[in-house]
């Protein structure tokens, strides 16, 4: 039997050697956490030193420092590539938005020249109401309304619609209003004769696939009548007071400038009696949709005129555009909108 003392002088040798095994160990797994997290932490904390400064709107910061191969160093090189194409890209953006804004500059003063081609006063028709409104869904339109009075006391009234909106079609207007009145200003041509000159040299003038629909008549109040030509453009709505009746007539030839050759002898005569109107428009107010894409239409432009008739002509279509845009419940003008309406008093 051994003494209790030297029995276990061993077995504390041996537990003082594991505890200090033990907490060296310790100590070198604590180092190697702070190593490690050092590394780990310092690459972080400048990512998102760098994603603050960027948020805050410096896009010239880069991250500076991490030339590791591994995936914090991957991630900070993807982070620097992701910083220069954004900055290129709104770059990009102020370059195109500083074209628009001069675009837009530039296309003020068109807009002040088409709106200076219609007209500023009612023409001379007694017994006559005359009013017409433009609404280019753009700067510049490709709708007008024009009217010329002639020397005979006649009046020439025009409205027309050329195909798209936008500064293309706002020069083709020009050219029409003035090929218009060239050919008809002295009253001694036809209707149907100055219509085919006017289509023949827009055929010869307007690019292939552009063509315009006119309306275009001659009033002549001393007789109450007038002589309509319609290229194109319909529907033409005409209120006859003494039926209470709303006819929904047709085109009577091609659109304007599709072909040279047209002749145009399809002339409606309309005689006005006290309360006829006569509503023209172009397809900008019937073809505006809803929300749910329900067109406006012409069965409702039809119930609006057997209803508001007895309007004077501005406050008439002062009311038609009301009632469309009440229709449309918020969707955008997409086209341009033009009218004209002629009432018999």
């Amino acid at each position: 039997m051994l003494p209790e003392r030297e029995a276990l002088a061993g077995v504390r040798s041996r537990m003082t050697l594991a505890a200090v095994a033990l907490a060296a160990t310790l100590v070198l797994i604590i180092g190697c956490i702070w190593f490690v997290s050092g590394r780990l932490a310092a690459p972080i904390m400048r990512l998102r030193t760098t994603v603050l400064e960027i948020a805050g709107g410096n896009l010239n910061t880069r991250v500076e420092g991490i030339t590791s191969h591994d995936e914090i160093g991957e991630l900070a090189e993807s982070f620097n590539t992701m910083t220069t194409d954004l900055q290129t890209h709104v770059e990009h953006l102020a370059h195109e938005r500083a074209g628009r804004e001069k675009i837009e500059r530039d296309l003020d003063p068109a807009r002040e020249i088409q709106r200076g081609l219609l007209p500023r006063t009612e023409p001379n028709a007694p017994g006559f109401e005359i009013a017409g409104w433009n609404q280019a869904a753009d700067k510049t339109g490709g709708d007008y309304f024009d009217w010329m009075e002639l020397h005979d006391g006649r009046t020439v009234l025009t409205l027309a619609d050329v195909t798209g909106h936008g500064i293309g079609p706002a020069l083709i207007v020009a050219v029409c209003r003035a090929y218009m009145r060239a050919s008809s200003s002295t009253g001694h041509v036809s209707l149907s004769a100055a219509m085919a000159r006017v289509n023949d040299l827009l055929h010869e003038d307007i690019p292939e696939g552009r063509f315009v629909t006119a309306a275009v008549g001659v009033l002549d109040p001393a007789r109450a009548q007038m002589q309509l030509i319609s290229a194109g453009q319909a529907p033409l709505l005409f209120y006859e007071a003494g039926t209470d009746t709303v006819h929904n007539w047709d085109a009577d030839d091609l659109p304007l400038g599709i072909m040279s050759g047209l002749t145009f002898d399809d002339v409606r005569t309309i005689d006005f009696a006290s309360g006829d109107c006569l509503v023209l428009t172009t397809d900008g107010f019937f073809e505006w949709p809803n929300p749910e894409n329900e067109q406006f239409g012409t069965k409702r432009m039809m119930a609006f005129v057997k209803e508001n008739h007895h309007l004077p002509a501005h406050e008439f279509i002062t009311r038609l555009y009301e009632a469309v845009l009440e229709h449309a419940s918020g969707t955008d003008q997409t086209d341009d909108l033009t009218a004209v309406v002629i009432k018999k008093v």
